[in-house]
Order: structure tokens, then C-alpha cells, then sequence
């Protein structure tokens, strides 16, 4: 027997790290399918790349056929060549997400190793690419795992370029800098640069600036961010003034879009971030824990670059006039690296204790708990359904918290209790994909769409009152008029002759004009909305279907 556990042990160390990336691969591809897209955000990031593909234009980014200019490209770019591959599906609409997410966890743990030991490698790639902000981001058609993405590849490159004086890897640093900028704009220089100036100024490290300034790591930089911003500029003379002036800095410095927030926003949402590593963060601080006491001057500037790493980007994005939670995700891959680099050092030195050991347990069960009392509310789900995906959730939390807590009062085996840990977050991350199909009924427009694609007849348009459903141009493959809602459509809107613009962003008064006088319509309404638009009442005769929050309207006789 003993031969033989000791035959299995040598085979798990020896394909570890094949077994850790199977396990990322099927965390991260198996739900992108598994459930219909969201609003508003995925709605919109699928329905820019269906229409440049329909439109054979990959250079003016539109959103319901009218120009939208909020983020750059290569997003886009991406989810198009994966509807092209793919399906225009919500797999491929997800899958530059969650490549992106593999790349990050990809990144932090290439850094860990290199710089802090396999070992510290290893655990920053679990603690990253097992936290719940960065799974939830990581599976949804958003920009912010992108952008996330690059600027975790280029501070770990330039961090490996920097300590092995080989210039080389600046080549990764600039061109993921420029894949940044062609994400989501200025940032992707912005952030990086601002970490390595404060990174430089605490570390006294000034002769890393003229090393760091590599001409063809610069001339690759402009290579890959330069051009689609001169074609689109080209193409549409205002792009500039709106993209950088008003998307840029009036964005970051008013509060326009309505998203303000105070200071401290992010503060309370970073222990739920890294969930199920919550109960790590007293450890950081603790008399034998990295930041008090490194244990030479390699690590003292990988402690001092992971902090900036993490406070330059923390502070930039709470200092914003507009925040929303997504921002904060490249804030993981530091915390992650400080994390693990804090395990290794204390389980090293043999200083991880009981006391270590039952705060992150402590955490992960009252973390649970709050599952299940949610559970139990049945506030938004049925029970039994909210009480099976709390199961699904914590089952991995609870089974490798007892094993944790088992291996450490019957032996005190550390690293069996870490392992522990480890296997349970994987399985926690694995069950958090059970949340998805419960929240589709309550943030997907796939059902009303498919409802009215199904209802309608030829000739009859579809139009949405009072707000924008991204996903059902997406679903319905075809331009919706949308009447008292141009909201972040303004822009775009305001492109457009007069006569176009009343057709397809109508006030309530003109479309009621079109609807009396017969302009064949499929209305989807929400039924808060009904009196504002009616205000005498739907027309008995009319054909109406009951879509849960939404009616769907046609203005023609019923049967």
C-alpha cells in the first residue's frame, strides 16, 4: 500500500502542472455555452462584432447600426474571430474573456516562479485564478478582463526583464501595452507607466529607466496601437474629441455617466474579491509575514513592486468620479502574488500556524453560511433552486476546509492542509458556474427576443420603449427602434440625419404617430412602462404576449 501511495505522489508531482492547467481549461471554457448572454454589458460586446461582421467593417465599432465609439477595438476583433470560428453563440462571445483570464493566470504564475520559486509560482496561479471577481469577470463578455490581461503580462515582463537585465522581454512589455490601448484605451499605458514611475521612486531603482526605454520595444508599441486609431480618425473626424476627451478624461474626472461612488467603494470589495483566500489577508501582516520581515533584498523589491503594482492601480480607479466593480480586476494578479508569496515564505520557515490555518477556514465557513442564509430568503430564486446552488457553490469551501482542519489536528501536515485548501477552492471556483443559469431569467433578454422573433411577421420592426436590450438586436440579427432611449446610443444617434434619427430613435410621441396610423411594430415594453407610453390603455383588440417583466405588443388585431 505504502508503495504505491508513495508511486501516486511521485506521478502528481511530476504532472502537476498539467493537471493545474487541465483544471484552469475546464474552469474557465466549460460555462462560457451553458447560458444565455446578460444585460446590458454582454448584449452590447456581442452585438459590436456581429455587425462588423455583417457589415464587412472592422474599423468603425457600431452598436444597433449606429457608430459607438466608448471602447477601442481589439475586443471586438477578437469575439468576431470567434463568432467567425465558433458561432455567433454565447460560447464565442465569451471566449476573449476567458482566454484572457488563462493569459493572466498564464502570467502570475510565469512571475511567482521566476521570481519568488516554483512553489510561490504555483500559488499565485490557484490564489488568481481561483477568486471569485476574477472567475465571474473571467466567464463574462466584458472588456475589463482584456485590459487586465495585458497589463498583467507587461509589468511581468518588464519585473523579469528588469531583474534578469534582459531587455528581450521589453519586447512583451510594450506590445502588451499596446494590445492594452487598443482594449480599452490610455490605461494600458497609463497604469503600467505609473506603476514602474512609484516602483523606480520607493525602490530607487533609477538606473531601471533608461534600460526600461528599449527603441524597439517602443517601435512596437506604436506598431500595434497607432494604426486603427489613425483609420478610425480618418473615418470619423470626431472620434478623437470624443474618445479621448470626453470617454477619457471628463469620464474619469465627472461623474456623467451617473456611476459615482465615494473614495472607499472598493475598499469593502476587495475581501469578496479574493474569495476563497479572504482569511490569507490577516497573514500579510502578521510579525513573520512578508511585509514586516522579508528575508533579503530580492524580496523586499518584489514586496515593494507588488504593493505599488496593487496601490497605484487601486488608488487611480478609486479616485475615479465613475467606478464599477469590473475596474478593480487588475488589482488580483498582485494581491495574488503577495498572497502566495506569503504562504511559501511562512510554510518555509515553518512559521504557519493553527491559528493561520483557522482564519481562513473560519472565513470560508462563515462564508458559506451567508450562502445559505441567502438561500433560504428566497429573496430572487425559488428556494430549492437558490439552496442547490448554494450547495454547489461551498461544497468545495466546506470539504477542503474539513480536510484542512483534519490533516492539521491529526499530524500538523502543513502542506496536506494547503493542498487541501487548494483542491477546495478549485472545486469552489468549479461550482461557482451553477450561478449561471439562475441569473439568466433575471439579466438575459434572450426569452423576450426569441419571443418576438417568433411572433412577429415579415415587415414588423421590432422596438424596445424606455431602455436598451443589447441582446435582442444580438438574437434578432436585425436593427431595433428604440423609442425614449438613446442613453449611451446618444452619441452615435446624434450622427445621424434628422429624418433617420426619428426613425430609429423616436420620441414617445412620434413612434404613438407611427403606431396609430399602422407602421407595423413588434413593441417590447416593460410593464412598469405601460402607462407612460399608454396612458389610455392598449387597444383591446391588440395582439399582446406576457413575457415575465416585459409585454410584447403588435400593433394588429390578435389572431
Amino acid at each position: 500500500m505504502a508503495v504505491h501511495l508513495k508511486n501516486a505522489y511521485n506521478w502528481f508531482k511530476k504532472y502537476y502542472a498539467w493537471l493545474l492547467i487541465v483544471s484552469f481549461l475546464t474552469i474557465y471554457l466549460t460555462p462560457l455555452g451553458t447560458h444565455r448572454l446578460f444585460e446590458p454589458d454582454e448584449g452590447r460586446y456581442a452585438e459590436i462584432p456581429r455587425e462588423m461582421i455583417e457589415s464587412g467593417d472592422f474599423v468603425t465599432p457600431r452598436l444597433n447600426y449606429v457608430t459607438y465609439f466608448e471602447k477601442p477595438v481589439l475586443t471586438y476583433w477578437m469575439s468576431a474571430a470567434a463568432f467567425k470560428t465558433f458561432g455567433e453563440g454565447e460560447f464565442a462571445a465569451r471566449l476573449p474573456s476567458a482566454l484572457c483570464a488563462l493569459l493572466g493566470i498564464a502570467a502570475v504564475w510565469w512571475l511567482g516562479a521566476r521570481v519568488l520559486g516554483r512553489r510561490a509560482g504555483v500559488l499565485s496561479a490557484l490564489v488568481l485564478g481561483t477568486s471569485l471577481l476574477y472567475f465571474a469577470i473571467g466567464t463574462t463578455a466584458l472588456t475589463d478582463m482584456p485590459v487586465s490581461a495585458f497589463i498583467t503580462a507587461a509589468l511581468a515582463a518588464f519585473y523579469v526583464g528588469a531583474v534578469s537585465r534582459d531587455r528581450r522581454w521589453y519586447l512583451i512589455f510594450y506590445a502588451a501595452m499596446g494590445a492594452g490601448v487598443l482594449t480599452k484605451g490610455l490605461i494600458g499605458v497609463i497604469l503600467p507607466a505609473g506603476v514602474i514611475f512609484w516602483f523606480v521612486l520607493f525602490a530607487n531603482k533609477w538606473r531601471l529607466v533608461p534600460h526600461v526605454l528599449y527603441a524597439p520595444g517602443i517601435l512596437l508599441f506604436l506598431a500595434i496601437s497607432i494604426p486603427w486609431f489613425y483609420l478610425v480618425c480618418k473615418a470619423n473626424p470626431d472620434f478623437f474629441r470624443f474618445f479621448f476627451i470626453q470617454e477619457h478624461f471628463l469620464r474619469y474626472a465627472t461623474n456623467m455617466h451617473d456611476r459615482y461612488q465615494p473614495f472607499w467603494y472598493f475598499i469593502p470589495l476587495l475581501p469578496a474579491a479574493v474569495m476563497p483566500w479572504t482569511g490569507l489577508l490577516p497573514t500579510l501582516f502578521s510579525k513573520g509575514g512578508v511585509l514586516r520581515s522579508p528575508a533579503s533584498p530580492k524580496d523586499v523589491d518584489a514586496v515593494v513592486f507588488f504593493i505599488v503594482w496593487f496601490a497605484v492601480i487601486f488608488i487611480f480607479f478609486s479616485m475615479s468620479g465613475s467606478k464599477l466593480i469590473p475596474y478593480i480586476v487588475p488589482c488580483l494578479p498582485p494581491m495574488a502574488l503577495l498572497l502566495a508569496m506569503n504562504v511559501d515564505r511562512m510554510a518555509g520557515r515553518g512559521r504557519w500556524t493553527g491559528r493561520d490555518l483557522a482564519c481562513v477556514v473560519t472565513v470560508q465557513g462563515l462564508f458559506a453560511a451567508a450562502l445559505f442564509a441567502f438561500a433560504l430568503s428566497g429573496k430572487y430564486l425559488a428556494r430549492g433552486e437558490a439552496m442547490l446552488t448554494a450547495a454547489l457553490v461551498s461544497g468545495g469551501l466546506v470539504a477542503g476546509s474539513s480536510s484542512a482542519l483534519a490533516r492539521w489536528v491529526k499530524a500538523r501536515d502543513l502542506h496536506g492542509a494547503l493542498s487541501a485548501l487548494c483542491i477546495g477552492a478549485l472545486l469552489f471556483a468549479l461550482g461557482l458556474q451553477s450561478i449561471y443559469a439562475p441569473l439568466e431569467n433575471m439579466r438575459s433578454a434572450f426569452a423576450v427576443a426569441q419571443t418576438a422573433i417568433t411572433n412577429k411577421m415579415d415587415g414588423e420592426r421590432i422596438a424596445v420603449y424606455g431602455e436598451i436590450l443589447h441582446g435582442v438586436p444580438f438574437y434578432a440579427k436585425e436593427r431595433v427602434v428604440l423609442v425614449n432611449a438613446p442613453g449611451e446610443l446618444e452619441y452615435g444617434a446624434s450622427q445621424m440625419e434628422e429624418d433617420e434619427r426619428a426613425e430609429w430613435f423616436p420620441d414617445s410621441g412620434e413612434f404613438l404617430r407611427r403606431w396609430d396610423s399602422g407602421s407595423p411594430f413588434a413593441l417590447i415594453i416593460d410593464k412598469k412602462y405601460l402607462g407612460s407610453l399608454f396612458e389610455g390603455g392598449i387597444d383591446s383588440g391588440a395582439k399582446t404576449i406576457d413575457a415575465g417583466d416585459h409585454l410584447i405588443i403588435f400593433n394588429r388585431k390578435d389572431g
